[in-house]
Parts: structure tokens; C-alpha cells; sequence
């Protein structure tokens, strides 16, 4: 029986296998490999604020994933795996391999309709190093949703104009984590070749479980500037609110807002240099959480920080990189050891995409 069953099956696959065209499928990968230091030396070995090369002075797998894709003219797909320091530290245990999962279908002509696992619409870096001027994430990234999960429906107004809306679980979960779902906007404008604009937002209650329910609402705008060949600029800005959060005043709502700023520069066609500043402010804490400062005040993390690094492409889907950054609190948050509200930090890393 078991042999019937299992001639049965190679049948089956033999002629699904011969019914495709895998001239429809992407089949891709990416290794990024890291090593980083920085003087808070505070006895954990994963770093603050560090997403990304987050282990410091080991060599380390920052992350190695595959991707499956399908394209067709009315369904799509997409399968990313990975596994590294990134997932470990980021995705959920019970959801830590799969990156993206998903599938979608187009009614009509430029509208697409998708559903399953997806990496945040928000941010003007991404989650991964390899789209990035750097490996590590500004602050403002940082305390972005890094995934999703829900309904993604997609359309292409014209060359120029794009735009999407999202039904999802809620703010960076996969599982929903209340009886709420929470609603996004992304909408793209490429006013001229060497420009876009782009504008994202996620709204809804992020209370878990069990506590009252506070909506949140998070603004994300980005800029991307390429007046040359050698140049390329990126801005950041969001700003958030949420409901009865104020730390002074129970009902009042608290804000954040929070910035970066990147210059990506070509000294050759194979070397590059980079500088990004980053401003953070939650001084009500309710995405970076509340504590006590050395003044005796309850807060949320207030900081900035500048970034430095240098990029070589030997071959165009491969860099080495090695940077460095400066990371200051405000000067009553002593949230590094020895009392010391700002750290140094550097790292190196090898990538390669295929």
C-alpha cells in the first residue's frame, strides 16, 4: 500500500513538474556574515538597539535566506526562508525561519491582491543590509515594524504614482495580539526619474491582551534623491501617536518622532562612502519603553546618533563593508554601563546576493 501511495505521488509531481514554466520562477539567495564591537560593555552579548550585527566581538552569520518566486500575469507568490543572528533576535520563535509567505492574484490591470506574511511597508531603510547604506539600522528603524501579516492590496495609478492598502494583525506580529485589526497606507510619487516620495502609515489599537486598548497611529514619509550617477540621498521622518500614553497626563496622548538622514556617495565604481544622522524621540516611552533617568524623571529613550561607513563591491552582487557610529542619550538617560549615556560601536561585514 505504502508503495502505491508513494508511485502515486511521484506521479502526481512528475506531471505538475511538466505542466510549469519555470521560466516563471525566481529562484534567490543572500549570506551576510558580520563582526562588531562597541565600549557598553554590559555583560549580554546582544547588543542595545542592535537589530542588525547585533552580537558584539564574535563572527557571526548576520543571515542567510533563499527566495522562491512566481510571476504570472494574473498570480504571484513568493517564499523567502532564513535563518541568522536577523531572525533570532527579530521574528517570533514559533515564526522565526519564514521571512515572507505569500500569495496573490490580479482582477484587473495594475491591481493586485495579496495575502500572508510580508516585511513592513514602513520605513526608509529596509529590515536587510544589503538594500541599505549600512549594516546597522538607525534608531528610527529600529523601533519600526520589522513584519506583518494580512491583506496587501496593490495598485499602479501610472508610471509615476503607486499606492497600497493593508489589513493586517497588527503592529510588527505575526499572530494578532488583541481582538483589532490595524490599517495601512503606503502611496508613491516619482515626480522625476532621479526622485520619489514616499508616504506610509499604520493605524490601530497595539494594546495586547488583557489592557485596555490605545490606538496608535505611525507616519512615515521618505525621500529619495539621486541627483547623480555618484550621489544618492535618503530621508526619514516619522512621527506617531498614541492614545492615553502621556508618562505627566493619563489621558493625553503621547507623541514620538523620530528622523535620519543619508548620503551615499561613489568615490569609484567600486567604492562608496556613507554618512547618516539619526534623531530619536519617545519621551513618553511607549515604543521604547519607560525608566527612571538620573535626574529621578520617568522617560522614554531621547537620543541621536552619526554613522559613518565605507562599502566595496568587488563584483556588483557582492560588498565588504566597515563602519562606525556614535550613539548619544540625553545626557540624564545613563542606559550604558559605567553611567555613560553614549557608546561607540564598529563593524565589518562580507554579503553576497545570487
Amino acid at each position: 500500500m505504502k508503495k502505491t501511495i508513494l508511485i502515486l505521488i511521484l506521479l502526481f509531481a512528475s506531471q505538475f513538474i511538466k505542466s510549469q514554466d519555470f521560466t516563471k520562477f525566481t529562484l534567490s539567495g543572500y549570506v551576510d556574515t558580520y563582526y562588531a564591537w562597541d565600549d557598553d560593555k554590559n555583560g549580554n552579548p546582544i547588543r542595545q538597539f542592535s537589530s542588525t550585527v547585533p552580537y558584539r566581538e564574535e563572527f557571526r552569520l548576520n543571515i542567510a535566506q533563499v527566495s522562491l518566486k512566481y510571476n504570472d500575469t494574473k498570480v504571484h507568490g513568493a517564499l523567502t526562508l532564513h535563518y541568522g543572528d536577523i531572525p533570532s533576535v527579530n521574528w517570533p520563535v514559533n515564526q522565526q525561519f519564514v521571512q515572507e509567505a505569500y500569495a496573490g492574484f490580479s482582477p484587473s490591470k495594475n491591481l493586485w491582491i495579496d495575502a500572508g506574511y510580508f516585511l513592513t511597508h514602513i520605513g526608509a531603510e529596509g529590515v536587510l543590509p544589503k538594500g541599505n547604506f549600512f549594516n546597522t539600522l538607525a534608531l528610527a528603524t529600529y523601533y519600526e515594524p520589522f513584519y506583518q501579516s494580512g491583506v496587501r492590496v496593490s495598485y499602479e495609478f501610472s508610471p509615476k504614482v503607486y499606492g497600497s492598502l493593508h489589513l493586517l494583525n497588527g503592529y510588527n506580529v505575526f499572530a494578532d495580539n488583541n481582538k483589532n485589526k490595524s490599517f495601512g497606507l503606503t502611496l508613491g510619487v516619482k515626480p522625476a526619474k532621479n526622485l520619489e516620495i514616499i508616504y506610509n502609515n499604520l493605524v490601530g489599537n497595539e494594546i495586547s491582551f488583557g489592557s485596555e486598548g490605545k490606538t496608535r497611529m505611525y507616519n512615515n514619509l521618505v525621500f529619495k534623491f539621486s541627483p547623480s550617477s555618484k550621489v544618492d540621498f535618503l530621508l526619514g521622518a516619522d512621527v506617531a501617536f498614541q492614545e492615553r500614553s502621556s508618562l505627566t497626563d493619563s489621558a493625553a496622548s503621547a507623541t514620538m518622532f523620530s528622523g535620519l538622514a543619508g548620503i551615499k556617495y561613489k568615490i569609484s565604481k567600486k567604492v562608496s562612502a556613507s554618512i547618516r544622522g539619526e534623531i530619536f524621540n519617545d519621551k513618553d516611552g511607549f515604543l521604547s519603553g519607560a525608566f527612571t533617568d538620573a535626574a529621578g524623571n520617568q522617560t522614554g529613550l531621547k537620543a541621536f546618533g552619526v554613522t559613518f561607513g565605507i562599502e566595496v563591491r568587488p563584483v556588483e552582487n557582492a560588498y565588504f563593508r566597515i563602519e562606525s557610529r556614535y550613539l548619544s542619550a540625553d545626557k540624564d538617560q545613563k542606559i550604558f554601563t559605567e553611567e555613560k549615556n553614549s557608546r561607540i560601536e564598529a563593524n565589518t561585514s562580507i554579503g553576497i546576493e545570487f
